[in-house]
C-alpha cells in the first residue's frame, strides 16, 4: 500500500493550494478593467491565463490523487471527499473551462494579434500633418472593421471595458475561489460530512447565494462600463474605506460565529450516558424493520424489561479469596536515576502494588481516595468483569472522592496479564501514576506437578510520566536480575502510555505465548523482531533462559537506548548487540489456526462502521485538534445499541494521521481482516487493537456482558478530545450522570 501519511498530506494539502491558486487569477482578473492600455490589458490577460491553467493543473492532480486514494486504500477514505468536498470545487471550475477560459484565450488572441500592428504612425512628430490624418482616417476604417484594432499604447474604450467586466469571465473564476475555501474548511471542520447532509446542504445554499450575489454585483460594475467617458479605478481612499467596511462585516461575523461555536462546545453541565439522540441500532434496513415489528408484538415484552448498571454487579455475598486494599494519594517517587516524580499513586507506589490472583477466585478490592481532589476510580483493563465493576465515572459508578471508599467484587474468570487504572479524567491521572499490574494466573497452576522447574514470571510496564523519560516498572535506568541458565522465564509486557511502543527481546529465540491476555495458539518460535505493542495492550513473552544474557529493552535511539531488564546468568552487565531496524511482530500471521465462533462468512445481528478523523474545532470551551468517531466528539459520538445475545462486527477506518488504540470494555473481539485481508495463524483475540494511519480492520464480538461500556481510543489524550463512545445493550439504564456540574468527568 502506499504511505498514507503521505498520500493523505499532499492531498489535503492540494486544497490549501488550491484555494491559493484560485484566488490569484480571481484578483487579477478583478482589476483587467481598470488597466489604461491595450498593451497592459494583454499583459494582465496573459498573466490570468498563466494562473488559470496552473490552478487547472493543481485540481487536475486533485483528481488524480483522489484516484490514488482510492486504488490505495477504499472507498471509504476517500468517500467524504468524492462527494462532499471536490464536487464543490468541480461544479466552479467546469464553469471556468466553459465560460471564462474560452473568453480569456480569445482576449488575449486578439490582443496580441493587434499588439504587432506599427504604432509608428499616430503621433510621430517626423510625420507631416496630412500623412498623420491620412493614417488615422485609415485607422479609423481598421476600428469600424475589427473593434479589437488598436496601437500598444492605445487606451481602452468602452467596448473592450464591457468585455473584461463579463459576469460570464469574471463570476467563476470568484466562485472556484468560494468552492475551494469551502471545501477546505469542510475537510479541516467536518472530515465526515457525508454523515452530515445538513451541513453539505448549508454549503451549497451558501455557494448559489454568493454566486447570484457576485453576479449582480459584476452585472453592475458591467452596466457602468457601458457610460462613455474614461473608466478610473476608484479613489485610494474610497478603496480603503470600502476593505475596511468589508473587514468590519467579516469580522464582526467570525466573532459571532466564534462565540456561538464556543458556547456550543462546552460539555453539558449534566447528562446520562443512556439518554443518547445519536443512536446506531447496526441494522440494515429490512433487519430495522423486522426488529421494530418484533418489538412490539405481543410476546416480546422481556425487550420492555429495564436493569440498572448499579445492579449488574459481582457477588455481593460470600467470603472473597482474595482481598486488596489501594489508597490513592500523592506521593514524591524518587527513581532510580535518583530523579523525583510528584505521583499520584496507588498506596504511595510508583506504579501501584501488583495485584496478582488465581482464575477463578472471587477477589475485593477496597478502593479510598486519599488526597486526589477530583476523585478517582479503577478500571480492570481488559478484564470483563460486571458491568457495575467495570470503574468509569459516570457510567458505572460515581467517582470516590477524598475520604471516600468504594468496593470493587468480581470473580476471575479469565486468566492472563492484564492491568488497572482510573478511569476518572484518564489522560491526567494515569499519566501522574495512577495504575498498575494485576496477573491473572490459571486455575490449572494450582495443581501442576512440582517436577517441573519454577518459572520466573515477571510484569514489566511501561509508561511514561509527565515530564520525565520512559520507565519500565517505575524504573528509568537499566534493571538487572540473575536467572539461572535453564529457567523457564515469562515476561509480561504492558503498554501504560498513549502512543505505541517497540521494545526488542535480545540474545534470544523467544514466542509471544498470549495477546491482550489471551492464549496464543502453538505459538512460533521468533528471533531478531521487535514487538511494536498499542497503548493499552499486552504480550506475553516466554522463552528459556541461556547461558548468556538477555536484554529487554526499547527500540529507539539516544539517552534511552540500553534502558529496560537485562538478565544474566551470573549478575554481570554484559549487554547483548543493540540492533536496529528489527522487522515488527505480526500477530495476524502468527500460531495455528483453530476453529471460529465466528467468521467473515457468518451474518451478523449488528455491524457498525467508524471512521476515525482529525478536525480542527472547539471543544469544552477550547480551540484543538479533535479526534472525531464518524465527524462527532463526545458526548455525540454514536451510540451502538445492541441485545444480548448479538453478535456484532465493528469496521474500523482510521483515516487521520495518527494511531488510534480502539478499547472496548468488557467485551474481547476478534479480529477478521486487516485491510481486506483475512487474518491467519491463530485466532487473534483482543480488547485493544491498534489502527494506524491507514489502516481498516473488521472485528467481531458476541454481545454476552449486558451493561453500558465504553469503546474508546486509548491514546487518552484523543479520548479527552473527543474519541469516545458506547456500547449500550437494549434496556440497561445507569443511575449515574456525568457533565461539568458533577463529580464524573470519564475520558
Amino acid at each position: 500500500m502506499a504511505d498514507f501519511a503521505v498520500l493523505a498530506g499532499t492531498h489535503q494539502g492540494l486544497f490549501l493550494v488550491l484555494v491559493l491558486t484560485t484566488l490569484i487569477p480571481a484578483l487579477i482578473a478583478h482589476t483587467l478593467v481598470y488597466q489604461p492600455t491595450k498593451r497592459a490589458l494583454a499583459r494582465k490577460t496573459r498573466l490570468t491565463l498563466l494562473f488559470v491553467w496552473i490552478s487547472l493543473s493543481v485540481f487536475a492532480g486533485q483528481l488524480l490523487l483522489t484516484w490514488a486514494y482510492f486504488q490505495s486504500f477504499g472507498w471509504l477514505y476517500i468517500k467524504d471527499k468524492t462527494i462532499g468536498f471536490l464536487p464543490l470545487i468541480t461544479v466552479p471550475v467546469i464553469c471556468v473551462l466553459f465560460f471564462s477560459l474560452p473568453r480569456l484565450l480569445d482576449l488575449a488572441a486578439k490582443l496580441g494579434r493587434c499588439s504587432n500592428k506599427p504604432s509608428y504612425i499616430v503621433d510621430n512628430p517626423d510625420m507631416s500633418l496630412i500623412a498623420q490624418e491620412v493614417a488615422s482616417a485609415d485607422m479609423s476604417l481598421l476600428r469600424q472593421a475589427d473593434p479589437f484594432y488598436t496601437t500598444d499604447h492605445e487606451r481602452v474604450d468602452e467596448h473592450l471595458r464591457k468585455v473584461v467586466s463579463a459576469p460570464e469571465l469574471i463570476v467563476p473564476l470568484q466562485v472556484a475561489v468560494l468552492g475551494s475555501a469551502t471545501a477546505c474548511y469542510l475537510q479541516l471542520t467536518f472530515p465526515a460530512v457525508t454523515l452530515e447532509p445538513s451541513t453539505l446542504l448549508v454549503a451549497w445554499v451558501v455557494m448559489v447565494a454568493a454566486t447570484s450575489a457576485l453576479w449582480i454585483i459584476q452585472s453592475w460594475q458591467q452596466q457602468r462600463c457601458s457610460h462613455p467617458g474614461e473608466w478610473k479605478r476608484p479613489a485610494p481612499l474610497f478603496r480603503f474605506l470600502r476593505a475596511m467596511g468589508v473587514f468590519m462585516v467579516l469580522s464582526t461575523g467570525l466573532v459571532a460565529f466564534g462565540s456561538q461555536a464556543l458556547q456550543a462546545s462546552l460539555l453539558p453541565e449534566q447528562f446520562n450516558m443512556t439518554s443518547h439522540t445519536n443512536v446506531d441500532t447496526g441494522l440494515s434496513v429490512k433487519q430495522l424493520a423486522h426488529h421494530s415489528h418484533a418489538s412490539h408484538a405481543p410476546d416480546s415484552g422481556s425487550h420492555a424489561k429495564t436493569v440498572s448498571v448499579a445492579d449488574l454487579t459481582g457477588p455481593r455475598a460470600g467470603t472473597a479469596d482474595r482481598k486488596f486494599a489501594l489508597t490513592a494519594q500523592k506521593a514524591t517517587i524518587r527513581l532510580p536515576s535518583g530523579n523525583t516524580l510528584e505521583a499520584w499513586t496507588f498506596n504511595g507506589q510508583y506504579p501501584g502494588p501488583e495485584l496478582r490472583l488465581r482464575q477463578g477466585e472471587l477477589v475485593e478490592i477496597v478502593l479510598e481516595n486519599k488526597d486526589i481532589a477530583d476523585g478517582v476510580t479503577i478500571h480492570w483493563h481488559g478484564l470483563n468483569v460486571p458491568n457495575a465493576e467495570d470503574g468509569v465515572a459516570g457510567a458505572t459508578q460515581d467517582s470516590v472522592l477524598p475520604g471516600e471508599k468504594h468496593v470493587y467484587r468480581f470473580r476471575a474468570e479469565q486468566a492472563g496479564t492484564f492491568w488497572y487504572h482510573s478511569h476518572q479524567q484518564a489522560s491526567v491521572q494515569v499519566r501522574k501514576g495512577l495504575f498498575g499490574v494485576m496477573v491473572i494466573e490459571p486455575a490449572a497452576n494450582a495443581n501442576a506437578s512440582q517436577s517441573k522447574p519454577a518459572i520466573r514470571d515477571l510484569a514489566l510496564i511501561h509508561h511514561k510520566p509527565k515530564g520525565e523519560g520512559p520507565t519500565l516498572n517505575g524504573a528509568d535506568t537499566l534493571a538487572k536480575q540473575t536467572v539461572a541458565p535453564g529457567t523457564p522465564v515469562r515476561l509480561r509486557f504492558i503498554n501504560a502510555e498513549n502512543l505505541p511502543v517497540t521494545y526488542q527481546l535480545l540474545g534470544t529465540s523467544f514466542q509471544v505465548t498470549a495477546i491482550d491476555g489471551n492464549e496464543v495458539n502453538e505459538p512460533n518460535l521468533l528471533a531478531n523482531q521487535a514487538l511494536k505493542l498499542a497503548a493499552g495492550g499486552r504480550y506475553d513473552v516466554s522463552f528459556t533462559m541461556p547461558n548468556r544474557p538477555v536484554l529487554f529493552t526499547q527500540a529507539t535511539q539516544g539517552k534511552n537506548r540500553g534502558k529496560g531488564l537485562l538478565l544474566s546468568p551470573d549478575g554481570g552487565d554484559a549487554l547483548p548487540n543493540l540492533q536496529a531496524d528489527l522487522p515488527l511482530f505480526d500477530p495476524a500471521r502468527y500460531g495455528a489456526p483453530l476453529p471460529l465462533p465466528f467468521d467473515l462468512a457468518t451474518s451478523y445481528d449488528r455491524e457498525y462502521v467508524l471512521l476515525f478523523d482529525v478536525a480542527l474545532g472547539m471543544y469544552d470551551g477550547r480551540i484543538d485538534g479533535l479526534w472525531t468517531i464518524n465527524g462527532e466528539v463526545f458526548p455525540d459520538t454514536p451510540m451502538m445499541l445492541v441485545q444480548e445475545g448479538d453478535l456484532v462486527k465493528m469496521t474500523f477506518v482510521n483515516r487521520s494521521f495518527m494511531d488510534h488504540p480502539m478499547h472496548l470494555h468488557g467485551h474481547h473481539m476478534l479480529v477478521l481482516t486487516r485491510n481486506g485481508k483475512p487474518t491467519t495463524g491463530s485466532p487473534w483475540w483482543t480488547d485493544t487493537l491498534n489502527v494506524a494511519p491507514g489502516e481498516t480492520y473488521e472485528v467481531a464480538f458476541r454481545a454476552d456482558n449486558p451493561g453500558l461500556w465504553m469503546d474508546h481510543c486509548h491514546n487518552q489524550d484523543h479520548a479527552a478530545l473527543g474519541m469516545s463512545m458506547h456500547l449500550l445493550y437494549e434496556g440497561v439504564t445507569t443511575p449515574y450522570e456525568a457533565g461539568r456540574a458533577t463529580r464524573n468527568h470519564p475520558e
